[in-house]
């Protein structure tokens, strides 16, 4: 098979993947059993399964680490942020450190944050917190229209069941922080 025809085909595959097999990839991120008679899981629960397996797939700068060993800080912008599903994310093991998850209001609060998630319902706050974090490590990730066009790190969307994702590469240079390839390649789009 020429490396063309196998490129091909990965990207067919993924981009037919089945609402059942997204939800067993998110729980299997999440650490939750899966069966074909489990319910699919909510939109919050996949956010949150996305949001750890972008994490898990983005290289941070040394300095992006107060302490050496110091946690790995999920922020949610907003109270509600992600639900319940926010537990998810908190007491893993990620590059090496603890995971933490903290609820930020305001900008004074995004000090140590290394993945800022900024809901839709916080569209009014996204555009300060953008700017606030200009150039620092932290990987900004947003479910609001346009995200990414507004200087969002990953836009990330549902469409037809399914999880889509859209990176600003100009976004992730200006936090130093590293894709990988793999991911990369799953996006819907990157922007240059």
């Amino acid at each position: 098979m020429s490396h063309l025809h196998r490129l091909r085909w990965r990207q067919q595959r993924w981009r037919g993947l089945p609402r059942l097999a997204a939800a067993w990839l998110a729980a299997l991120a999440l650490g939750s059993p899966v069966s074909q008679a489990q319910p699919a899981l909510s939109d919050a629960q996949a956010k949150a399964a996305v949001l750890l397996n972008f994490a898990r797939y983005i290289d941070w700068p040394e300095r992006a680490y107060a302490a050496k060993d110091g946690g790995f800080v999920f922020c949610l912008a907003g109270r509600d942020s992600l639900g319940g599903a926010a537990s998810a994310l908190e007491g893993r093991t990620l590059h090496n450190r603890p995971t933490q998850v903290r609820r930020v209001l305001g900008i004074e609060e995004l000090r140590g944050c290394h993945v800022l998630y900024i809901a839709e319902a916080e569209e009014r706050r996204q555009q300060p917190m953008l700017r606030a974090l200009a150039g620092e490590p932290v990987l900004t990730v947003g479910d609001a229209a346009g995200f990414t066009e507004a200087g969002g790190a990953i836009g990330v969307t549902l469409e037809d069941g399914r999880i889509r994702f859209d990176i600003n590469r100009a976004a992730l240079d200006s936090a130093q922080l590293r894709a990988s390839a793999n991911l990369l390649r799953l996006a819907r789009s990157v922007r240059p």
